[in-house]
């Protein structure tokens, strides 16, 4: 089992809306339309640089990563790229229709001690004789929308995640200067007064966890972004709240989309 200790300082920080944890989300290499035979590259990041890779995560902790399109369900088989500190996968598209990328990475969890962080359960951090201040389980959703269609309807429809954003607004419409409305849920609920943040492909690649936007959502869990920049956009949300898990004090769980702004 590994052991991590960093000061609480730098953990305080860490955890307040856990702004500066490693984001995960999947993002194709190349933004266009992929037609009926063409082939993706799909890139799957652990990271604090968007859209660089930081971290090569072990193999097990990222769960699935899969796409949806039509009645399909692909998973996908990942390649650790050590030169991008990234993993890859290629898919091929088998219609014009449109489909989603799903990544999630879910089941980890952290201690608080009085030395820092123990990477691991309250279970596995008592047997280390550690003194925990708290308890964390910890996931990572992560949604990206190909191919968006005028006509589509099923890009506003939740896959049943924990947590999830839901784009209100299809993505085929979300042009430069144009906004959008998305909606995030916690356990099929909205999920109101939450902090959402967005960015874009380059807009701080050298700042770490650099968002482009702000805001929080009203009571029916909405928020709008006007987006400025063309390219690959993220929107992302965090949900960190006191857990009814067995053996957990919180729950911190991220949601993200990625669609792209024409």
């Amino acid at each position: 089992m590994r052991k991590s200790l960093v000061c609480l300082a730098a953990l305080a920080i860490l955890t307040a809306g856990n702004v500066l944890a490693h984001e995960f989300f999947v993002v194709p290499h190349e933004l266009k339309e992929y037609k009926a035979g063409d082939i993706a590259q799909i890139d799957v990041l652990s990271t604090h640089y968007f859209m660089i890779g930081e971290e090569i995560e072990e193999p097990a902790d990222v769960n699935q990563v899969y796409v949806l399109q039509g009645n399909k369900k692909t998973i996908l088989k990942l390649k650790a790229n050590k030169e991008r500190l990234l993993y890859e996968s290629l898919w091929k598209s088998e219609s014009n229709s449109p489909a989603l990328i799903v990544g999630e990475r879910v089941g980890g969890f952290y201690c608080l001690t009085t030395d820092g962080y123990f990477d691991g359960t309250k279970k596995e951090a008592k047997a280390a004789g550690v003194t925990i201040v708290k308890s964390i389980y910890f996931s990572k959703l992560s949604k990206t929308y190909l191919n968006p269609s005028a006509k589509d309807t099923t890009f506003k429809e939740p896959l049943g995640q924990i947590f999830e954003i839901i784009p209100l607004t299809n993505p085929a419409d979300i042009s430069l200067g144009k906004s959008g409305k998305f909606q995030l849920l916690y356990d099929g609920k909205p999920y109101a007064n939450a902090e959402i943040f967005a960015t874009y492909d380059t807009f701080d690649p050298k700042r770490e966890n650099a968002f482009a936007k702000s805001g929080k959502s009203d009571k029916n869990g909405i928020v709008s972004f006007t987006f400025d920049h063309k390219g690959l956009w993220l929107v992302r949300a965090n949900y960190h709240r006191a857990s009814s898990k067995e053996d957990v004090d919180e729950d911190d769980i991220n949601a993200i989309v990625v669609f792209g702004v024409k």
